[in-house]
């Protein structure tokens, strides 16, 4: 019970609520084994198992307000393991560490992270809440430098015998914070790990698309943008964000997907490029009646005058077919229909194409009903 504890207190909650994060040596299998059996027993009114749901209920919360206390569930509980040992891997026990202890240590945090997409909205939050901080993550970083050359502390601070005469040795300690995703990454060796952590909590991509790695990729965001109370919830916070800041590379990361060739992709992710078409002009409908600052970059703009022309991806079925178009409407197309296709202009191939994918995954519901037609 004590190492659960242990687990619990110095590094979950801190994983979901900020503040020291230590890393230990990597988790191995028969350790995470006994560390789920004690956890399975510790009773659920714990102090640290109670704020670490409450830590976690807030993050769920601002997505979903009806979102019930998570708890800490087999899948939560592989998922924080592999972030551990993903961080473990910078720990000074893994620097002289061979390729093949490396790679045990690595395969075993895919495995555990390899959930696959979230089945329901509530799986999606109780993954997210455990990792929705990673991006936050920081690294303390200690240089001593005297007459003898530099020594470098990780996470740690420089003990103090090596401080001591610091005019006679001419010591000089800089201190620097580096975060952790931006500045230092994710190993090589580990992209398998980072990219199943991303397949199993795809609201991280959804929320932060202006981050470069992992690399944005719909058949993702439609994983969980497919619930429509995280839709309406990501949404939300997009716009909050800014269109200028979030909706280009998600434009951009679309048109790597619809601008190929009919029929080399499957039907799946047709199905999430027009999805991904009518969620973003979703997108600039929210920020044209919420008057949300800033303007749209050139694939968002390219994308919206390709939108523009095909109206079955712009407006729903009840707004499309009203006998009378109201006033708000009227007042959104006339926006959207300001940006326009110009020959020769950034983007306007991949927007056409994207449309035109999008197009033919309509047409192909419409073929291929999900109910059998009497």
């Amino acid at each position: 019970m004590r190492r659960a504890l242990a687990f619990l207190g110095s590094f979950a909650l801190p994983l979901v609520a900020g503040g020291a994060l230590p890393v230990s040596r990597p988790i191995r299998p028969k350790e995470f084994e006994g560390l789920s059996k004690e956890l399975a027993t510790l009773p659920s009114d714990l102090s640290q198992l109670a704020e670490l749901a409450k830590q976690r209920w807030y993050i769920a919360r601002a997505l979903w307000p009806a979102m019930a206390p998570p708890t800490l569930d087999d899948a939560t509980l592989r998922l924080a393991v592999a972030v551990h040992n993903l961080l473990a891997l910078g720990h000074p026990a893994m620097n002289g560490a061979t390729s093949r202890a490396r790679d045990q240590v690595i395969g075993f945090a895919t495995d555990l992270a390899k959930l696959g997409p979230p089945a329901t909205v509530a799986s999606a939050l109780e993954r997210h809440s455990m990792l929705s901080r990673l991006g936050d993550i920081e690294r303390n970083e200690h240089e001593v430098h005297n007459w003898l050359g530099t020594r470098t502390f990780v996470g740690q601070l420089p003990p103090r015998r090596l401080l001591r005469w610091p005019k006679l040795r001419k010591i000089h300690v800089a201190h620097q914070k580096r975060s952790w995703l931006r500045d230092i990454g994710v190993p090589n060796d580990a992209r398998c790990l980072w990219q199943a952590l991303g397949q199993a909590n795809p609201l991280m991509e959804a929320l932060h698309p202006e981050r470069l790695d992992p690399p944005l990729s719909w058949d993702n965001l439609f994983e969980v943008l497919r619930f429509a109370p995280l839709a309406r919830g990501v949404a939300a916070h997009l716009v909050e964000q800014g269109l200028a800041v979030v909706a280009e590379p998600m434009a951009i990361a679309l048109f790597a997907q619809g601008s190929l060739k009919e029929g080399i992709r499957p039907t799946a992710t047709r199905q999430s490029i027009a999805f991904g078409v009518t969620f973003l002009v979703h997108l600039y409908w929210l920020a044209v009646f919420t008057r949300a600052p800033g303007d749209v970059g050139p694939a968002m703009s390219a994308l919206l005058a390709a939108a523009a022309l095909e109206p079955t991806l712009v407006l729903p079925p009840d707004v499309r077919n009203a006998p009378q178009p109201s006033v708000s409407v009227n007042a959104f197309m006339v926006r959207l229909r300001a940006h326009r296709l110009r020959e020769g202009g950034a983007f306007v191939q991949e927007a056409r194409a994207t449309v035109a994918q999008a197009r033919l995954s309509q047409a192909a519901s419409i073929l291929s009903p999900s109910k059998p037609t009497v």
